[in-house]
């Protein structure tokens, strides 16, 4: 079999191959955290300082970060029955919620409402621009490495590519080039 035979015959299963993951991850369902009252600010973050937005089946896990908070649902989209949790609970308690139907949810902390601590989640067909382009923390996105470490491999791949400079303009090419000398 000749090379043009070989591409053409490998081109159609690396292409499925390749569309297959992309596929699986659109329809995947995403999970977003919304600390309660980080290091005991009276917020919700994300969604106090400015609505969180997300797609329509996404999973809202509410993380308790301090003590005594709640929440109670202030307004939702007529269709929806987001419930909220109105017990009072504390640092390392969970609740979860997926999001289905559009519009906007606004909900607060009954004990803190008064101290600011409100917010609203917005259910989109489309992330606006700012909230597609959020980036997560590469430990969110399930790499433990620290920004000194990047910094530092950044140095180092600057350095080798000038010592790698300096060798080929002193010495010319690469020695197993082969000038046709013998």
């Amino acid at each position: 079999m000749d090379r043009r035979n070989f591409l053409r015959a490998a081109t159609v299963p690396v292409a499925t191959v390749m569309a297959t993951p992309a596929v699986a991850q659109e329809g995947a369902a995403e999970t977003v955290t919304v600390a309660v009252g980080p290091g005991g600010a009276l917020v919700y973050e994300p969604g106090t300082d400015a609505p969180l937005e997300v797609l329509p089946g996404t999973t809202v896990e509410f993380v308790w970060e301090s003590d005594n908070h709640n929440i109670v649902v202030e307004a939702q989209p007529d269709e929806a029955s987001w419930s909220g949790h109105e017990p009072l609970e504390n640092t390392g308690f969970t609740y979860e919620h997926t999001f289905e139907t559009l519009g906007t949810y606004e909900y607060y902390c009954e004990p803190h409402r008064s101290a600011g601590m409100v917010a609203t989640i917005e259910v989109v067909e489309e992330l606006s621009a700012e909230a597609a382009a959020a980036e997560k923390p590469l430990k969110e996105l399930g790499v433990d490495i620290q920004a000194h470490w990047v910094g530092a491999a950044t140095f180092l791949g600057i350095i080798v590519t000038m010592i790698f400079t300096f060798y080929i303009l002193k010495y010319g090419e690469s020695a197993h080039t082969g000038r046709g000398q013998r």
